[in-house]
């Protein structure tokens, strides 16, 4: 009795963050809006909104997707649903891939061009200097990645477009999967895959050629076969689990926020009951970890002849995060490059100066209240309440796209200024700014079933979101890096949507049973 208490306990806990933080983000895009520069420079100015018309907005969007939802309910079953959504996701992925293919920019170019060098066995990324690698080696399982990819597929950059096209497909699919085994609940299910298909930055972010598609994908799996498994009890759930939440980690490395999450939330699971598989899950996870990473840096040091460098320190990223910037508060302002280069690369003179820098701004905090609560304000609007998370300014062209030699280039140019800069762009905006408040809301209710169902299954994705945005109120910030924890919320938000759908039903026609 005292272990469910504590068990209990540690849940409200929990859903008592998420309802916080979820509470602030409702009201923040309900009342204002972050948004980029017309021509997508990286400095984001904020607009007021009026929230009578933003609740009109969603009141419309809810309805429409209630009658389709009802409607594809008749017409089709999900899993024939599910199918032509991925695919439907997977071709427009691909046709927004062939219309920016040609631009590729920030860390993934450099994670392309050093994953090529490496195949054509030129190692001198590694070597001291101004140097990607030597700098940033934390991309270094990124850039193992992409070399097996190039490797077995060609060393041509639209295979890693197919890579993320596939990613997004079945991001969809696990979507499904988890809103699936978790509620068990037609409707939902249906609802889950109708919001999968309007999540506009999940297609944008296709032609951004990094790990953050296929880690997204892999983490996802990895909820689900730990879901799978609590409910199940097969023990190949907890291998694949294993083996997608590891390679999750060295696609995208803050994908060890995930593999903490299901840590969190099978410790609570194991205070109500004992489970050597799990215990064993753990353990195996923290190793394959370790492992993966030691195995491929041994790797480059034995073919490469060289030393792998130990790259910036931590430290500075926390320092930065503490800094402004010209782009806004904590973002990426080349503190860290800056220091490595300035000080010759020496890590005690960088961990020195990185040290100094978070005392003085700390003691800036401390003497300043009111300019720290508004920094902080500032860096947590910048990364929450920007509808595209930026899905468009990395990928927007950066010069210009007036080119008419022919006419398929003349029609790619007027789709790429209407995506960007035409009517069709602020359509979109509108779009994903529903959205967002869509999810938001509806998040927002869902902490309070969690408060009342007490279900330690349904947390995964909460401390995931609540370990993101933590995380990023510390170290670097952007929209991006929020952005894979806010498409988890897409099942969970389907869920409560349903539930005050039938709630409100019950009241008006004074059922009794709302909920399934």
């Amino acid at each position: 009795m005292k272990k469910e208490l504590l068990s209990n306990i540690l849940i409200k806990i929990v859903a008592s963050i998420f309802f916080l933080l979820m509470t602030i983000n409702s009201i923040l895009v309900f009342t204002k809006t972050a948004v980029f520069p017309k021509y997508y420079q990286e400095i984001l100015y904020y607009k007021n909104d009026n929230a009578i018309v933003n609740i009109i907005l969603l009141i419309v969007f809810s309805i429409v997707i209630l009658i389709f939802s009802k409607y594809l309910q008749k017409v089709i079953n999900i899993k024939r649903l599910v199918l032509l959504v991925m695919i439907y996701m997977f071709i427009l992925s691909l046709l927004f891939a062939i219309l920016r293919r040609d631009y590729v920019q920030f860390d993934p170019f450099n994670v392309i061009a050093q994953a090529k060098n490496f195949i054509r066995d030129n190692y001198t990324g590694l070597d001291r200097g101004n140097n990607y690698l030597y700098i940033y080696s934390h991309q270094i399982t990124t850039v193992f990645l992409f070399q097996i990819i190039l490797s077995l597929f060609g060393m041509t950059t639209f295979i890693l477009y197919i890579m993320q096209c596939f990613s997004i497909s079945y991001i969809v699919f696990m979507l499904y999967k988890i809103a699936d085994i978790l509620f068990k609940n037609k409707e939902i299910n249906y609802i889950t895959v109708i919001l999968s298909a309007v999540c506009f930055p999940l297609i944008f972010y296709v032609s951004f050629l990094y790990g953050i598609l296929p880690g997204m994908f892999l983490a996802l799996l990895s909820f689900y076969n730990i879901i799978k498994y609590l409910k199940e009890g097969f023990w190949y759930n907890l291998i694949i689990a294993i083996i997608s939440i590891n390679i999750a980690i060295l696609f995208i490395g803050n994908n060890l926020i995930n593999l903490l999450s299901i840590f969190s939330v099978l410790t609570i699971y194991l205070i109500k009951k004992i489970d050597k598989k799990l215990f064993l899950f753990i353990i195996y996870s923290i190793f394959f970890m370790l492992s993966f990473k030691s195995i491929i840096i041994n790797y480059y040091q034995t073919v490469s002849q060289k030393d792998i460098p130990q790259g910036v320190n931590k430290i500075t990223w926390v320092a930065m995060g503490m800094q402004e910037g010209d782009r806004e508060a904590g973002f990426f302002n080349g503190f860290n490059y800056d220091i490595m280069t300035e000080e010759n690369y020496d890590n005690s003179k960088i961990v020195e100066i990185s040290k100094k820098s978070i005392k003085q701004r700390l003691a800036v905090f401390k003497n300043n209240p009111s300019y720290a609560y508004d920094f902080y304000s500032r860096k947590y609007e910048s990364q929450f309440i920007d509808p595209t998370f930026q899905s468009l300014l990395i990928t927007a062209p950066q010069k210009s796209i007036e080119d008419n030699s022919t006419f398929l280039l003349r029609v790619k140019n007027k789709i790429v200024e209407q995506i960007y800069f035409g009517n069709l762009s602020k359509i979109l905006f509108y779009l994903m700014k529903v959205f967002q408040l869509f999810i938001y809301l509806f998040t927002l209710i869902f902490s309070i079933i969690i408060f009342k169902r007490r279900d330690e299954l349904y947390l995964f994705i909460p401390i995931s979101f609540i370990g993101g945005s933590i995380f990023h109120i510390i170290w670097e910030a952007k929209s991006r890096y929020i952005f894979p924890y806010f498409v988890f919320l897409i099942p969970l938000a389907a869920c409560s949507f349903v539930y005050t759908k039938n709630y409100l039903k019950n009241i008006i026609f004074r059922k009794e049973k709302y909920y399934e």
